[in-house]
This record gives structure tokens, C-alpha cells and sequence, in this order.
């Protein structure tokens, strides 16, 4: 009878309007196969190898929640104040972020960052859902491993690794978060790079900061260079209206997406040191206050 009522429906239908109606399903599936083909080999282009930590890190290795052994690299630990964990952007690996890593550790901040799985010597292959357990774990290591109190540790993350950052303070604790060149979401980045096309719809990947910054009551830090190409310099304003602790906004002039660093110079460090003693400061004085 269903059958029935079907092959009536289809009958009654002229063949044009018919045509159109299949010609746009199977350009939506060719579309969506499209976009889940590409979507993994956009969102990460890892460098693996050897990964030696520079002079005055240590490296280490711990296991995520589904067993995936990944490394890392920890600056010498100070006994008290801010203790950074960074997040990568998508390519690349640690050995990549040498001369940065290196310069936040001189100018007094702890700092521990990792590679992401299938990412220099870290086991596995990336995905979102595995970067955010390898986030979970270089978590866990610092707190369990390290000694780090939870409320000495902020989350720093450029690019994508702003994203893995804001996913992991919706689920552990931190003093702050740092958003440098951070986009706002996978869906936006996809539309742009599709050439203006509404892909969201087709895509797995979220990295969704917009929905998970409206989640938080965090200090929160936003640096964007007013160059970025990759990322535009709007998307920090975007960020920025949406998070809903105390927040700073840093537009960096002539700024582009991976050298903010080396554009801003000595103020990068002042800044980032600054916003990491203040926010530690205000996270141990309420976990005080509330005996903890």
C-alpha cells in the first residue's frame, strides 16, 4: 500500500521538477563525500620525526584515555605562578616551535606543549576527537605527573590548537586561556575555503570556539595579527563579543598568522607573562577562598 502510495506521488510529479529534485540529492551526497574526503587533509598536516626538546626542556611521553602514546617537551617548572600548556597550530611539529617555546621559557613562564598524535614521534594519526583526548592527557601529565595545580595552568593555543584549547577548558580546569590567530569554528573556515559554499552541513569536524566560549566563565586573551590571511583579524572580534569572563582583546599591527611572536617582539612575552601571572593570582586567591 506504501509502495502504492509512493510510486502515485513520484507519478504525479512532472519529470523536470523530478529531475531537479534527484540532480540536487546526489550533488549534496557528491558534495558531503567531497567535504569529509578533504576536511581531515585540511585540518592537519603533521610532520613526523625526531622532536628533540631544546636546551632547558625535558621531554616526556603519557598515554591518552585511548591509548595512543604521544610526546611532548616541558620547560624547567618554576615552584610557584603560571605554568603554560600550548597547542600547536595544524602543521608541522614541536621541533617547529623551538625558537618560541624557547623564548616564553627565558622570560620566566613554565611551559609544556605536546605533538598531537601521528605528529612528530607521537603515535596514531590525527582526528578532532583524538586531538582533544592528546589535549585531556598533556592535561592530566601536568597535574599528575608534573605537580602543576590546576590553577596554575593556562591554556594557550594558536590556530587550530586555540580551538583544541577552548574544547579542553569546557571539561578541566585552568586559570585562563590565550587565543592567538584562533578561527571561529571548522564550519566558517570550511565555507571559506569552499569559496563561499555553507559546507557546515557536510562537514564532521566542528572546532566549534564560538560554541564552546559561550560556555565558559574564564579570563580569556585574544591575539590576532591584523595580516592574517588565514585566519582574518574579524574573527577575533567575533570571538571576543562572545566570551564571557574578563577578557582582552590584542589586534597585533601588521601581525600575520604565524609570526606574531616575532612581530610584537619583547611586548609578546610582557603581554602573555602579564596575562598568566594576573589570571593565576586571581584563580589561587578564589580556590583559597573557597578552601580548596
Amino acid at each position: 500500500m506504501f509502495q502504492g502510495f509512493l510510486v502515485g506521488m513520484v507519478r504525479g510529479v512532472p519529470m523536470t521538477v523530478l529531475a531537479w529534485v534527484v540532480g540536487i540529492a546526489l550533488l549534496a551526497v557528491a558534495l558531503k563525500l567531497t567535504v569529509r574526503w578533504v576536511e581531515p587533509r585540511v585540518a592537519f598536516r603533521p610532520q613526523t620525526g625526531a622532536t628533540p626538546p631544546p636546551p632547558g626542556f625535558s621531554s616526556f611521553s603519557t598515554a591518552t584515555a585511548d591509548g595512543v602514546r604521544i610526546t611532548g617537551w616541558h620547560s624547567r617548572l618554576p615552584a610557584t605562578g603560571p605554568v603554560l600548556l600550548y597547542f600547536c597550530g595544524n602543521a608541522g611539529n614541536l621541533a617547529d616551535r623551538t625558537e618560541l617555546l624557547s623564548a616564553v621559557a627565558l622570560h620566566g613562564l613554565g611551559v609544556v606543549a605536546f605533538n598531537y598524535r601521528g605528529t612528530g614521534e607521537s603515535d596514531g594519526s590525527p582526528s578532532e576527537a583524538g586531538v582533544y583526548l592528546d589535549a585531556e592527557a598533556a592535561h592530566a601529565y601536568m597535574t599528575a605527573s608534573l605537580g602543576v595545580a590546576p590553577h596554575r595552568i593556562v591554556l594557550w593555543g594558536h590556530s587550530i590548537g586555540g580551538a583544541v584549547a577552548t574544547e579542553l577548558a569546557t571539561r578541566r580546569p585552568c586559570a585562563g586561556l590565550i587565543l592567538e590567530a584562533a578561527f571561529r569554528s571548522a564550519a566558517r573556515m570550511g565555507q571559506r575555503i569552499m569559496f563561499g559554499l555553507p559546507v557546515g552541513w557536510a562537514m564532521d569536524y566542528r572546532f566549534d570556539n564560538e560554541a564552546n566560549l559561550a560556555k565558559l566563565h574564564l579570563p580569556v586573551l585574544i591575539m590576532h595579527g591584523t595580516d592574517d590571511k588565514t585566519v582574518p583579524v574579524e574573527d577575533a572580534s567575533v570571538l571576543f563579543a562572545i566570551a564571557m569572563g574578563v577578557k582582552e582583546l590584542w589586534p597585533i599591527p601588521g601581525g600575520r598568522h604565524n609570526d606574531l611572536y616575532q612581530v610584537a617582539g619583547e611586548n609578546f612575552f610582557d603581554r602573555l607573562a602579564a596575562f598568566s601571572q594576573h589570571v593565576t593570582e586571581k584563580s589561587q586567591e578564589e580556590n583559597v577562598g573557597a578552601g580548596m
